[in-house]
């Protein structure tokens, strides 16, 4: 009969995705997994395998609900640039955060990682093409309604725009705060704008 796990497999990777964040893949060693997660060696083997496949299952899970919430909210009623706007904000807030930043963090650590490893870099490539499409369907949705020119290239936009929620990470990484990365969101935003239009 199998033994029930004494501990919350969800609140492991919240807790890896901190671990991760803050050293990167590389600086990351088994010890400092087994002290950051609460777990013992043998119970991070058991459950996820090798460093690098706990490392692959915590990026995938933050990303994947990250991807969610951004294509619930982008996805509800409401003027465009409020939304990317919203969206933006949120993110700044967790980068500003002192605890929440370090699970973001993962993020960039993920894209450090990439290049040595095929699958993470595969989906990180197919999750940044859905957050593409999602910015894509609110971009066109905008321009049918009226909210932004249709002179805009949507596509560009929406690639832009997707990369651009990589580049605050890496931004806030290097110690940008918080005005600093509002500022850059501000520049982001300026290019949705209508050219009668104004970004408060």
């Amino acid at each position: 009969m199998a033994r029930t796990k004494a501990f919350d497999t969800n609140e492991v990777l919240h807790k890896a995705m901190s671990v991760f964040g803050s050293r990167g893949y590389e600086g990351t060693s088994l010890p400092d997994l087994i002290t950051g997660l609460g777990i013992a060696r043998q119970s991070i083997y058991d459950t996820y395998g090798t460093k690098r496949e706990l490392f692959l299952t915590t990026v995938k899970y933050y990303m994947d609900q990250k991807k969610r919430d951004l294509q619930k909210l982008l996805n509800e009623p409401g003027n465009a640039i409020d939304k990317v706007k919203l969206a933006y904000t949120m993110m700044i807030r967790v980068l500003a955060d002192p605890e929440l930043c370090r699970e973001c963090f993962i993020i960039s650590s993920a894209i450090e990682r990439a290049p040595h490893d095929e699958e993470l870099a595969a989906y990180l490539q197919a999750n940044t093409k859905e957050v593409e499409q999602s910015f894509y369907t609110l971009l066109e949705r905008a321009v049918e309604q009226g909210e932004i020119s249709p002179e805009l290239n949507i596509e560009d936009l929406s690639r832009f725009l997707a990369h651009e929620r990589y580049a605050l990470v890496y931004a806030a990484k290097l110690g940008m705060d918080e005005p600093e990365l509002i500022s850059i969101m501000h520049i982001a935003l300026s290019v949705l704008k209508r050219s009668e239009g104004k970004i408060e």
